[in-house]
């Protein structure tokens, strides 16, 4: 009988609780939506686009030369120079690019936190990032990207022969079904 009552009253008690209107569970996406945007800010105030710019402006340095090794026509000045301008020319851009494209960036960022984080995960990492672990996470991780992307970007152009011999075939494969998306050469 006892144990009948203490069912009952559980079940009596889920269901008021059921029956409460929805507000009265709070809804904290305007909280997480803020402490998400303060997370984005505190990664970009340690490992922002200015920062991994000077890293990777580095990273971009080291290719060039070693392509202009080749250039033996060159003296070692010219190829320095080249190598410098170069160099100038493929930051300015990336650096460009990152401008217009970082909002969206921060935006997706934000966005995951809040539709896949609680507000007390969003907190929790907030606080790692805040703490001197965090910042030294983030500090490493921009300082070592080139080195840290050096075996995906070898590896990449190792293979760029391979990918560009694939998009000849996969383009030859098309226009033999009548696709052509090579706009027809005069004189063809």
């Amino acid at each position: 009988m006892i144990r009948r009552l203490h069912t009952l009253s559980l079940a009596s008690a889920l269901a008021l609780l059921a029956a409460l209107p929805a507000h009265a569970q709070p809804d904290d996406t305007e909280q997480r939506l803020a402490a998400a945007r303060e997370v984005v800010a505190l990664m970009n105030e340690h490992t922002g686009p200015e920062k991994m710019m000077g890293a990777m402006k580095a990273s971009m340095r080291a290719p060039l030369e070693q392509q202009l090794r080749s250039a033996t026509h060159l003296t070692m000045a010219q190829r320095d120079r080249a190598a410098d301008v170069m160099t100038a020319a493929l930051s300015e851009g990336l650096g460009e690019v990152m401008a217009r494209l970082m909002p969206e960036v921060n935006a997706a960022m934000t966005r995951v936190y809040v539709e896949r984080f609680t507000l007390a995960e969003i907190r929790a990492v907030q606080a790692f990032y805040d703490s001197p672990a965090g910042r030294k996470s983030m500090a490493v991780v921009a300082q070592d990207l080139p080195q840290l992307m050096q075996p995906l970007m070898q590896g990449l152009q190792a293979e760029a022969p391979r990918m560009q011999a694939r998009v000849e075939a996969a383009i030859q494969r098309l226009a033999d079904e009548g696709i052509a998306l090579r706009p027809p050469q005069p004189g063809r």
